[in-house]
């Protein structure tokens, strides 16, 4: 029986990230799995897993909406579109908890083989999400300055 990619890429967000069901990650993903995250970084399946641990640590609320999906045409990779609503309530990458509800969309496009997931690729408003802490005006003042822009001389 064939497997539906677009179902195994939906159990994955909506079981592990949104339900904390990381045993989701055995069933669905090929031994060999690696995740790419923009904050998160690269991931083997082990690490997939705790770096999922980590964000719903600090959004233990976590819930995912898958927004849309769809195949290509090769039918062994599925994007999908999501939004992922939370609470802070746990440190997340040095930042305390700040009990604000919280609000960020991505896009995962994982690809299958033999019916189970070896690569997902993700990008999501990680910019966003350190403004809605408190913590992105710095950030998002470094990065309008742009690489190897002068700092701003006040006189």
């Amino acid at each position: 029986m064939a497997v539906d990619i677009k179902q195994a890429q939906r159990r994955l967000l909506e079981e592990a990230f949104g339900k904390g069901n990381f045993d989701v990650f055995d069933e669905l993903c090929d031994p060999g799995y690696r995740a790419h995250d923009p904050v998160a970084g690269d991931a083997d399946l082990r690490q997939a897993r705790e770096n999922c641990r980590m964000y719903r640590s600090a959004f233990p609320d976590l819930s995912m909406t898958v927004l849309r999906s769809w195949v290509d045409a090769d039918g062994d990779t599925c994007i999908t579109q999501w939004r992922a609503i939370g609470t802070h309530q746990g440190a997340l990458l040095g930042i305390g908890p700040t009990g604000q509800r919280c609000t960020v969309e991505g896009v995962s496009i994982a690809h299958f083989r033999a019916g189970k997931m070896i690569e997902d690729w993700t990008q999501w408003d990680a910019l966003g999400l350190m403004r809605q802490l408190g913590a992105g005006a710095a950030a998002g003042a470094q990065a309008g300055r742009g690489a190897g822009a002068q700092p701003e001389v006040r006189h």
